[in-house]
């Protein structure tokens, strides 16, 4: 600002020094006097014509008409496309985000500031007065602004120099009521908004800091559900991949006897044909011949052609030939047990998929002592249950079951998905499953879901079953050490998994949860120091894929 102004100043001084002080514009064709004078030369020779030849400045007698001040003229041409081009980029051309200057007449010169003070805009010329006047020095000096009305109280005409905290509004000195009013500058009030203006700032940069942060973490975890899900999808493919080239190979397998039959059977069909159409063709020559014969009228030649009939005799008795038609089913019964077989196999390659899943829906579930049977032995913290062996001194309580060495967990499973797991270690039986909270606990019980249990036993060491009406029988491959439940209220699905095998046990599908449900726990009776070991639930291990619950 300070280099602007001095350039400024230079400029004027050197704009006084190249003026002529007859017609007070640039000099144009300059001569200079004897006594030192500088003048247009028309305007000296205009002079000198109206008046005595003396100088118009210091009145000194000119004895000729001096002629043209060639480096004074040199001087003014170099400095006319200077003063041109800053004349014309100083121009108010009223473009967006010009200001005119108010104090310029003739032309006026986009103005470099706008005082709030004297309400009005000023070219650099026209500026100097706000640096030079020590009373216009404390002015409010801003950008050039377009419209200074609304820097200006319109009913009072004097500049908005207050601020009112009462009325939230820029007023003027004679704006202010009579009453205790709270008024304050526009300057103490600017820097106190300012102030608040930049703690709203930093607050909103934090909160913006924060949720561009949130939106790395979500785009972050989009892009782990996304490649899991592709990893996913390229499993699931990958098995019903296989199970279709593994029903393609069975096809083959299957068609193959058929095929190789139907090769057989063309071949015997072919060479029978030959044989027929030969002995055919034959038959029609010796029929020929034998016309050919039977024309003779020559008793002797006739005899004498007369063939030997005796080969008809032997001639095969076709009667007794036919085509084997019959059908081979090869080995079909047993090329599709494999294909099951082996598809059973390649399906349950789903459940290491399904077991990845469910650890997210993991519940800490505890059992209710007040629900456990007599004869049942909880731990402290309600995580095992074991027979033992005789009833134990506990409070009748009409949740209890009463007949069945059940106990349910405290845990009220009424929406959403669910998952917990129990070690049954080398048990030789149990029950595990859930229960509806109303379902009948008194007496000998019906285990089946019309009753509300939903439940998969585990009997005489070897055995499994889950408990339909009437009951389905399992088969397992691998006796499981740890058994996982997984429920989905909203699906009506109860699965059973062998976390031992990585395998699917079985599940209860569309199901009617219509009341809560609670896990259920029945260790078994203990006989002969066998089945003594409890039913542990277990903490559940968080696997290291985090799927969304979609």
């Amino acid at each position: 600002m300070a280099s602007a102004a001095a350039s400024s100043s230079e400029s004027c001084s050197m704009e006084k020094h190249l003026t002529c002080s007859i017609c007070m514009d640039t000099f144009n064709d300059p001569v200079t006097t004897d006594c030192g004078h500088s003048f247009c030369k028309n305007c000296l020779n205009l002079h000198f014509n109206y008046t005595d030849r003396v100088c118009p400045l210091c009145k000194k007698p000119q004895n000729r008409t001096p002629d043209v001040n060639i480096v004074l003229r040199d001087i003014i041409q170099q400095q006319k496309p200077k003063n041109t081009e800053e004349q014309n980029d100083d121009l108010y051309t009223g473009k967006d985000g010009e200001v005119a200057c108010d104090i310029c007449t003739e032309q006026k010169l986009k103005a470099k500031k706008s005082c709030l003070v004297c309400l009005a805009s000023y070219c650099d010329t026209h500026l100097e007065n706000h640096s030079s006047t020590e009373r216009l020095k404390g002015h409010k000096l801003v950008a050039p602004v377009k419209n200074l009305d609304d820097r200006a109280c319109l009913k009072h005409g004097r500049p908005l120099e207050l601020y009112s905290r009462k009325q939230h509004r820029c007023i003027c000195v004679r704006c202010m009521g009579e009453g205790p009013e709270e008024v304050v500058s526009t300057e103490d009030e600017w820097e106190k908004k300012k102030v608040k203006l930049d703690n709203a700032k930093t607050e909103l940069e934090e909160k913006i800091k924060k949720r561009e942060t949130q939106l790395d973490e979500m785009n972050k975890s989009l892009r782990t559900c996304k490649d899991q899900l592709d990893n996913e999808w390229w499993d699931i493919e990958a098995v019903f991949t296989a199970v279709l080239a593994i029903v393609e190979e069975a096809q083959a397998q299957a068609l193959q006897p058929l095929k190789d039959r139907r090769q057989v059977l063309e071949k015997e069909a072919d060479d029978l044909k030959k044989e027929l159409e030969a002995e055919i063709s034959c038959f029609k020559t010796t029929i020929s011949e034998l016309d050919d014969i039977s024309t003779l009228e020559d008793h002797i030649q006739f005899l004498q052609s007369y063939p030997s009939l005796q080969d008809l005799d032997d001639i095969k008795d076709w009667a007794e030939v036919e085509l084997d038609t019959s059908l081979s089913f090869g080995t079909m019964r047993k090329t599709t047990a494999i294909m099951m077989e082996q598809i059973q196999q390649e399906m349950e390659k789903l459940t290491s998929i399904e077991l990845k899943r469910v650890p997210k829906f993991s519940v800490d579930v505890t059992l209710d002592p007040t629900t456990a049977h007599q004869r049942l032995v909880l731990s402290h913290d309600g995580k095992e249950v074991m027979d033992g062996g005789e009833d134990q001194e506990v409070d009748d309580a009409p949740e209890r079951f009463d007949m069945f060495g059940s106990v349910l967990g405290i845990n009220s499973l009424t929406s959403g998905r669910s998952y917990w797991e129990v070690e049954v270690s080398n048990k030789t039986g149990w029950d595990l499953g859930v229960a509806r909270g109303n379902a009948n606990r008194k007496g000998k019980l019906s285990l089946n879901p019309d009753n509300g249990y939903w439940v998969t036993v585990h009997y005489e060491d070897e055995k499994y079953a889950a408990m339909t009406a009437p009951p389905v029988r399992l088969s397992l491959d691998d006796k499981p050490q740890k058994v996982g439940l997984f429920v989905d209220y909203e699906e009506g699905l109860v699965s059973f998994y062998n976390l031992t095998a990585q395998s699917h046990v079985y599940s209860f599908t569309e199901c009617s949860f219509i009341d809560e449900l609670f896990p259920y726990f029945s260790p078994h009776v203990k006989k002969d120091d066998k089945n003594g070991d409890p039913l542990i639930i277990s903490a559940v291990k968080q696997c290291e894929q985090n799927m969304d619950e979609s």
